[in-house]
């Protein structure tokens, strides 16, 4: 009883040193910037575009907990809905609405949409999505073609899992032209070794990955990770797999990527809160704050691995 006991004991303090090892990196490998938000929301425009105007997708997460309202909304299916079209109280049409209030001009309300899928933790449904989503993406790049005479500009915000969704799409091969996104943004997305390769794929010009030291959920995603040997393949071997089978917070280091740590007001954020109205809101002027962070990094060469960017807002906003 008493060597079962500690065995529990070891487990648990290994499993803990798991999730906090990623966050004690030494302060000199990090790079670290402020934005401070102080302006209010913008008021919303009704902007005329001299090309196709910019199309937002929002891929949502894993959905735990499937509500009723879910099935009557969506369907039950795989599909690419306008914002639009939602009910005033859906809580996807008020995250649209908060991006939307704060730069109408990139992500014109009109474009926005929500790509529903199952939901499902296995890889499978993820994968499926992503041919889903292929189809429906290439559907509305054919009416914008016919409609203005040119390809439109896709951003793709995902959270959690619908990152891994968005990333199997590189997977897909057709004969058609693929299409191109001018930015995947993931957030708290768990990087798992089946897709953190993807995103070198040309359909992914820029890709922005931001994650927080306190969101346990991205990194109990679970996944099985085999160590590729040559033996392997021999059936007289068994094939070894890394213990434990958890997901990371950081993709490998590659040009057109940015992937930050994020605290707000000196706090480090949950899973969740990534996809709330409140963070949707911030999303532009963090994204814009990200890509002039990059060009300075790309002008001195020093990309850096890790990077955090504290967040500072009035507290009456929160």
């Amino acid at each position: 009883m008493k060597k079962n006991i500690a065995s529990l004991k070891l487990q648990f303090f290994i499993l803990i040193a798991f999730f906090l090892f990623p966050s004690c990196i030494h302060r000199k490998q990090i790079d670290k910037q402020k934005l401070i938000i102080k302006t209010a929301p913008q008021i919303p425009q009704h902007h005329s575009f001299s090309a196709a105007p910019p199309i937002t997708i929002w891929v949502h997460g894993t959905l735990m907990f499937r509500k009723p309202s879910y099935h009557l909304i969506f369907g039950d299916t795989s599909s690419l809905v306008p914002v639009i079209s939602l009910p005033k109280d859906n809580r996807f049409q008020i995250l649209a609405n908060s991006i939307a209030e704060h730069d109408a001009q990139q992500f014109p309300l009109e474009e926005l949409y929500i790509f529903s899928w199952s939901g499902r933790l296995p890889n499978q449904e993820r994968k499926s999505a992503a041919n889903k989503l292929y189809q429906e993406i290439n559907a509305l790049c054919e009416l914008y073609r016919k409609k203005y005479g040119c390809e439109p500009t896709i951003r793709i915000i995902t959270h959690s899992h619908g990152g891994n969704v968005a990333l199997n799409m590189a997977k897909i091969k057709t004969n058609a032209p693929p299409f191109s996104i001018k930015s995947l943004v993931l957030l708290a997305c768990p990087v798992q070794e089946k897709t953190k390769h993807l995103m070198v794929n040309p359909m992914f010009q820029r890709v922005y990955s931001l994650y927080s030291s306190l969101d346990m959920i991205q990194v109990i995603a679970p996944q099985i990770k085999r160590n590729c040997t040559t033996h392997c393949l021999n059936e007289k071997h068994k094939r070894h797999y890394r213990i434990p089978p958890f997901s990371s917070r950081l993709f490998p280091t590659y040009s057109h990527l940015t992937q930050a740590k994020i605290k707000i007001n000196d706090f480090p954020i949950s899973h969740t809160r990534f996809s709330t109205p409140e963070f949707a809101a911030l999303l532009p002027t963090i994204l814009e704050k990200l890509d002039s962070w990059h060009a300075q990094s790309l002008a001195g060469n020093t990309i850096a691995k890790y990077k955090l960017l504290c967040i500072y807002k009035p507290k009456k906003h929160c």
